[in-house]
């Protein structure tokens, strides 16, 4: 039955290579957009993992609230059930460069407190930044590629002020004393800071963007959290579980966007191949007929028809693969340069693509093949 579908497909080469080249089409949309999403998944996945045993504690307005400062982690520390509690400064590294993606960014935290923050992840050259040090930074490994920097390099950081109705951008060289290895998450395009430097820099007084607060081994995070939340004013917290709920939250919803526009790309493609089916169909009514009078059941029928849409499906997932595979290489080769990358093709990604394409050819055929298969043999030979 298979050299059967093969031969049907070969004969008629232009009308399926179009066919397969629509359903590729869709599926390499799925690859590019669902590599996008998977990229993302991941990256916050390794990120809350890097701080899975922490407490983020918020101003109450969020990010652009009303902001934290010394007194605030102070009060974070003193309450029973934490074990120490840490401030850290977000910014930018260069505002003018700010992509859609967001960008680089630098943060200021007391240097003795990096590697708490930093968990496990080690350094690829250097060390890590230690109480004294001034204008020092340790930076992730994207950073490190995007400026190509070694050891006792100087990056600089821009900041960006408002003055009446223009702006001053102030500049600093900092030593690179530290590059830390590939993590997969948001500290690969960080620039770590002494917290003090930091504040200075940024003319931010004692203020912090946000406090990460480390539970006592015997204490429970989630009631911690809470705790936290009623002791200290005008702070929003955020236990592990809590922000990670949050994300996964968004997520899906950024996934849908990114899923919905591929998929109706390739539905698209299924289409196609429906249309070549009725197509094939009603030129070979009397060859069916034929097969009918010289005893192939209805099944063999439905099971030749249905098989070439499928197997249409499978020719188009797969070079849809390839093609979406081959942009992503070299567009995540031409982002690493500049210090990122945004697409991740997971064997997930790659099985759902497939099976989607063969899904597709599947139920795009099964119109047609129904057609073909209730066929009577007396009527489809005297079918002109």
């Amino acid at each position: 039955m298979f050299d059967l579908i093969l031969k049907n497909i070969t004969q008629r080469k232009l009308r399926t290579g179009l066919t397969v080249f629509g359903i590729a089409l869709g599926i390499f949309a799925v690859i590019v957009m669902g590599g996008m999403s998977e990229h993302f998944n991941i990256t916050f996945d390794r990120s809350i993992s890097l701080t899975a045993d922490k407490i983020r504690v918020l101003p109450e307005g969020g990010f652009f609230g009303a902001s934290l400062n010394g007194s605030t982690v102070r009060e974070v520390r003193r309450i029973p059930g934490v074990a120490d509690a840490y401030g850290m400064l977000q910014a930018p590294l260069d505002p003018e460069s700010l992509g859609f993606f967001g960008g680089d960014t630098v943060i200021g935290i007391p240097p003795e407190k990096l590697g708490s923050a930093l968990k496990d992840t080690k350094l690829t050259q250097g060390r890590l930044l230690i109480t004294g040090d001034g204008y020092r930074a340790v930076v992730g490994s994207s950073v490190a590629r995007e400026f190509n920097l070694k050891i006792g390099d100087e990056i600089e950081i821009k900041s960006k002020r408002a003055l009446r109705t223009t702006s001053i951008t102030n500049t600093r060289n900092f030593t690179v004393v530290g590059i830390l290895e590939y993590t997969g998450s948001f500290f690969d395009n960080s620039v770590a800071v002494p917290l003090d430097r930091a504040q200075k820099f940024y003319d931010r007084g004692d203020t912090v963007s946000l406090i990460l607060a480390v539970p006592d081994p015997s204490a429970d995070p989630e009631e911690l959290s809470k705790r936290i939340a009623l002791d200290v004013e005008k702070i929003t917290t955020f236990s592990p579980a809590e922000l990670k709920k949050q994300i996964e939250q968004s997520l899906v919803v950024f996934s849908l966007i990114t899923i919905s526009a591929a998929v109706l790309a390739a539905i698209i493609g299924g289409l196609s191949v429906m249309n070549t089916m009725l197509m094939s169909v009603s030129e070979r009514t009397k060859e069916f007929g034929l097969m009918k009078a010289l005893g192939a059941e209805t099944r063999d029928i439905l099971f030749m028809t249905m098989g070439e849409a499928a197997f249409m499906g499978i020719l188009g997932g797969i070079f849809g693969i390839i093609g979406g595979g081959a942009l992503v290489y070299y567009l995540n080769n031409y982002l690493a340069s500049r210090g990122t990358v945004l697409f991740d093709i997971t064997p997930r990604l790659l099985v759902i693509a497939i099976v989607f394409a063969t899904l597709l050819g599947v139920l795009s055929g099964t119109y047609p093949a129904y057609r073909a298969a209730k066929m009577s043999p007396m009527e489809a030979l005297r079918y002109e």
